[in-house]
């Protein structure tokens, strides 16, 4: 049963901070404009448990103290044992309650965002086509939000759910291929007497590059449109009338920097895409820029502070969902229940038991890539199995594993299981490019994720080497790789299957056969995949 909080321990989770720009912020007689946001809670309707890559150096970096809730919800360190202590996070009907309180405090001056990554990413996602993400979000009151992983419902549906919106989609970077006219709008202006304020969105440049976005989604285009981006800005402060300009971006932390860095008038990034807990804004420039970390761990708070119609200063505070501590919002949990009936069955079906924690966030591949990438090679019988390196992803405790663990842990996807010939020399290739997605140099040249996790290969990486030369010593199954020989790869999602124009597909989406694998299995035991060896 959920606590209804006092004041005092509900804000004991939270870090908040206040900022006022210089005197004139002091000075003048000031208002508040309230910013509540969400980012890349990938369609997790209901709690979950979540462990984060983030080591006890982070909570030394910010000053948290371990074994506590913050500590909790943003590193792996005693992840298990605080896990038993705190219980699960997130849960939109949570998020749900604790927006409507936090609203309640200035109801007509408050935005409520969400920076992306909301509709696509669970079983009941998938499922509904994302239809129960949207209907949530519609009555818990968004305002507005930005897009990435909803490219993967394809052209139409997306669409659909866009027009049973009550809130505004918007993306400046998504363009007609035709004509290079905006597919949606790129901004939406509220206006709040003493001032307006602007929310430009900015959705994942490489959403229509990427192999299982890029064909569900013909006649757009999408790319950064810097240049566009600053037009859109400018114009909103000269049409408008905007004092001041949100940037709801799906971006990325060192791309929101690069862009804070090179545009102007720009007062606030409410970033997503890589997962980062701020618990600070970073301040570049005259922008400051946040993000609440993901699966609906945190709920974002900003107070704008206003006076002489523009931004003065601000407060800031992240605020850690704990779902047995933050009271649930009724109506939104009766309705997740409504959309959750049609499928209780199919998603509480046990399947097998985990024997050991999984958990997917890492950056070179956590138990749950194990069992994706090890499952997929046997199922093909292959030399190698590929996982796909996904920020996202629940986490499971020891203990039993039912259909919707396994979509929510591992599997999201309605994508089939491919099995392609490969040259040695075309695994390097593949392997090297997407190490340079990973670790660039350049922030604009990263797609994003984690990298690929393989079963049955391993290689030596420097992570500083040139593009193409991050890899030495790579082995198939403890062989040295024969750059000529072909191999039998086994993957669902990722470039290795377009470099075989025989990539063989499964007739089932590969979720089922790892759901037969698992049960199959029956008991889980899996630690962290190792594929690669850093050196250099």
């Amino acid at each position: 049963m959920a606590l209804n909080l006092t004041r005092r321990e509900f804000l004991q989770g939270a870090l908040s901070g206040a900022v006022a720009f210089g005197l004139a912020g002091c000075l003048q007689q000031t208002s508040t404009v309230r910013v509540l946001w969400t980012n890349d809670i990938h369609g997790h309707l209901l709690p979950l448990y979540h462990r984060e890559a983030y080591a006890e150096s982070f909570l030394n970096d910010n000053r948290i103290e371990r074994g506590s809730i913050n500590a909790y919800v943003s590193s792996s360190a005693d992840f298990a044992d605080l896990a038993k202590k705190y219980g699960k996070v997130g849960g939109m009907a949570h998020i749900a309650g604790l927006i409507e309180r936090e609203r309640a405090a200035q109801p007509e001056r408050t935005l409520v965002l969400d920076a992306g990554d909301a509709w696509y990413g669970s079983a009941i996602a998938l499922l509904t086509e994302g239809r129960a993400p949207v209907q949530v979000m519609n009555a818990m009151g968004y305002d507005a939000m930005t897009l990435h992983w909803e490219f993967n419902l394809g052209k139409a549906p997306l669409l659909a759910r866009i027009q049973e919106a009550q809130f505004k989609v918007l993306a400046q970077n998504l363009v007609d291929t035709d004509f290079g006219d905006r597919v949606l709008p790129p901004s939406i202006v509220r206006d709040f007497k003493d001032v307006r304020v602007a929310v430009v969105g900015q959705a994942y440049p490489f959403s229509l590059l990427t192999t299982e976005l890029r064909d569900a989604n013909p006649g757009w285009r999408m790319g950064y449109q810097e240049q566009e981006l600053q037009k859109e800005i400018e114009r909103v402060r000269r049409e408008d009338g905007a004092g001041v300009v949100i940037l709801l971006s799906h971006m990325g932390y060192e791309q929101d920097r690069i862009m804070a860095e090179n545009l102007s008038g720009i007062d606030v990034i409410v970033g997503s895409h890589t997962h980062d807990i701020l618990w600070e804004p970073a301040r570049v420039g005259k922008t400051i820029i946040v993000q609440a970390g993901s699966h609906g761990k945190f709920v974002g708070e900003l107070d704008l502070e206003i006076g002489g119609g523009r931004m003065t200063g601000y407060r800031h505070k992240l605020i850690p969902i704990l779902s047995d501590r933050v009271e649930p919002n009724a109506r939104v949990a009766a309705l997740i229940a409504q959309w959750y009936e049609p499928y209780r069955e199919k998603l509480s079906r046990v399947v097998g038991e985990a024997q050991t924690l999984l958990y997917r966030r890492s950056l070179y591949g956590g138990p749950s890539d194990a069992v994706l990438a090890r499952a997929y090679r046997e199922i093909a019988g292959a030399e190698v199995g590929c996982a796909s390196g996904w920020r996202f992803g629940s986490t499971l405790l020891p203990g039993t594993i039912t259909v919707e663990d396994v979509y929510n842990a591992m599997k999201p996807t309605p994508s089939p299981l491919y099995k392609a010939r490969l040259s040695g020399n075309q695994i390097r290739l593949a392997l090297e490019d997407n190490l340079d997605n990973v670790f660039n140099p350049d922030p604009l040249q990263r797609l994003g994720g984690d990298a690929t996790r393989c079963a049955g290969l391993q290689a030596a990486l420097n992570k500083s080497a040139a593009r193409g030369q991050r890899l030495v010593n790579i082995r198939v199954n403890e062989t040295p790789l024969d750059p000529d020989r072909k191999y039998l790869i086994a993957t669902s999602g990722g470039r290795t299957q377009y470099l075989d124009a025989k990539a063989e597909a499964t007739p089932r989406p590969a979720v089922e056969e790892l759901l037969d694998y698992i049960q199959a299995t029956s008991v889980i035991n899996a630690e962290p995949i190792q594929n690669f060896t850093e050196h250099g």
